[in-house]
């Protein structure tokens, strides 16, 4: 279906009211027919949940794409592995779900993150110690340019530390959907330091993937808001990865500094220099950092796009005077 003029507010959860000039549902394969060449022509967006999308300005002068195909499926299963097919507008919880009821490992971590699964592939979600390229086999896509439909392999996708090829789109490129393999061999990802301390702390025995959903569904639910509640996207800003010798000039100034291992150098907790630089429960008009957890911006109720960029400039710009550390957004801001 194509609409004109459409409210994306119910379509993103940071709940801005922003109108778009045309909204195209893509729920199936004949849908897909709707984007012709006349709105190619003009600018073009890719939408799933809206979980990580900020709409800056109150039109878009534009098309959004609104996937929502639904569809999951098993492909191959033997003693030790499953390999299933999710459509890209399933909503990703609703996957983890299903895969832990069956007692199969592997993305069980990711519970309550928030989003659809076309999302997933394009910004490599992590959370508790887990990462999406660790389960994902490869992904289907369509481009409607060219009418052509195309397989990407995991290496194909350079995954990285929220990031894939998929993230910064020059031209547009539909995933349909993504293949997963998962283990039915228990396999207990307990590494994330929060997951240890709440499993000592109530003396768990994790044996069963659905168990550890329910304990990360948990420990989100006690520091995140609920967007459907308090409208935010999630984690505004990455960790950032700094130099280990930047890290060690950092530690001897401020020795409680926390810090995770990375490829590239040291990974420092994003919310800890936001919270020392004393953004955390701090609101700024409508808009603010949530009280328990500093890395998350809140919609107090009617936020425009502008006090969002000030907001996160400010946290950039006292950030970069404290710790010499320049953050960036994690989030999709769209102009």
């Amino acid at each position: 279906m194509v609409y004109s003029n459409f409210n994306l507010k119910p379509l993103n959860s940071f709940g801005l009211n922003s109108t778009a000039k045309t909204l195209i549902s893509i729920d199936n394969e004949d849908d897909l027919l709707y984007i012709d060449e006349d709105y190619l022509r003009t600018r073009n967006l890719i939408l799933g949940g809206g979980s990580n999308t900020i709409f800056v300005n109150d039109f878009f002068d534009g098309n959004i794409i609104l996937i929502r195909n639904k569809g999951i499926s098993i492909i191959e299963e033997d003693d030790d592995f499953v390999i299933l097919d999710a459509y890209s507008g399933e909503v990703w919880n609703d996957v983890v779900n299903f895969c832990a009821e069956r007692n199969w490992w592997g993305v069980e971590n990711l519970a309550a993150v928030p989003g659809n699964v076309g999302a997933v592939a394009v910004q490599n979600i992590g959370a508790y110690g887990q990462e999406l390229k660790d389960s994902f086999l490869e992904c289907l896509t369509y481009n409607p340019i060219n009418k052509v439909w195309k397989t990407y392999q995991n290496k194909d996708l350079d995954f990285g530390y929220r990031y894939s090829i998929f993230k910064y789109q020059k031209s547009i490129e539909i995933i349909w959907k993504v293949r997963l393999k998962l283990s039915k061999i228990k396999v207990i990802n307990d590494s994330y330091s929060a997951i240890k301390d709440k499993i000592k702390e109530d003396n768990i025995n994790i044996s069963s993937p659905m168990q550890m959903c329910q304990l990360v569904t948990q420990i989100r639910n006690a520091k995140l808001p609920n967007p459907k509640l308090l409208g935010n996207c999630g984690s505004f800003f990455k960790n950032p990865i700094v130099h280990n010798s930047h890290f060690e000039l950092l530690k001897k100034d401020y020795p409680s500094i926390p810090s995770f291992d990375s490829e590239k150098g040291e990974k420092l907790a994003a919310a800890w220099l936001i919270e020392q630089c004393g953004w955390k429960g701090r609101r700024v008009g409508n808009v603010g950092m949530h009280d328990k957890q500093a890395l998350i911006m809140v919609n107090y109720g009617n936020a425009k796009g502008e006090e969002i960029l000030c907001l996160a400039q400010d946290i950039v710009e006292s950030v970069i005077n404290k710790f010499n550390v320049k953050l960036e957004k994690e989030v999709h801001i769209i102009l």
